[in-house]
């Protein structure tokens, strides 16, 4: 016969204590409802997927509307005899709103006199009269128009130099020979 465990409570016919209160059966229910809510707190399997799947046909439909690269609502003829409808324009009223006045014009300047110094100087320091120069020693080819406006400056700019006394009648080869008899008779008196 198989031995079995003395306990010290008086009776062993009575009910013993689980630990467990008895609950009416709504109570049971609702306590089994929060119990299986508290078991299943992640989301269903496959779920991930499915979401982002969801968002993205969201987000494609949102990009579709404010795409600007969609097109022109503009119909366009498939063939050669249809003309296109034009788009409806706006009209414009192109009266003006204010009474124009015309006044009497403006007198004009006289052009400002400088100095024939100042006169020199700037055509001297003009980039685009020494670009085109730099162009021509280098034999590229100056259009017509800026042939005739390098001419018409170098032009202006030897009358300045006369008339400031700046120039010789002599020309330069003149000076070369004349350097060239001083180094002469540099040479003779050493």
């Amino acid at each position: 016969m198989s031995r079995s465990k003395k306990s010290r409570t008086a009776g062993n016919s009575d009910a013993k204590f689980d630990g467990r209160r008895k609950e009416t059966s709504t109570q049971a229910k609702e306590a089994r409802e929060k119990k299986r809510k508290e078991k299943l707190k992640g989301n269903k399997a496959g779920n991930r997927n499915a979401v982002e799947s969801k968002q993205g046909a969201q987000q494609s439909q949102r990009q579709a509307k404010n795409d600007k690269r969609v097109g022109s609502k503009k119909p366009i003829a498939l063939t050669l005899n249809d003309k296109p409808q034009e788009a409806v324009k706006p009209k414009i009223d192109m009266q003006p709103k204010v009474k124009v006045v015309k006044s009497a014009p403006a007198p004009q300047k006289a052009p400002v006199k400088i100095s024939p110094e100042k006169e020199l100087a700037n055509i001297e320091n003009d980039d685009r009269l020494n670009d085109l120069l730099e162009q021509a020693e280098t034999d590229q080819a100056l259009s017509k128009e800026d042939q005739a406006w390098v001419d018409q400056q170098l032009k202006r700019h030897q009358e300045l130099m006369k008339e400031l006394g700046w120039m010789d009648d002599e020309g330069e080869e003149d000076l070369l020979q004349q350097f060239e008899d001083a180094s002469s008779a540099l040479d003779e008196f050493r």
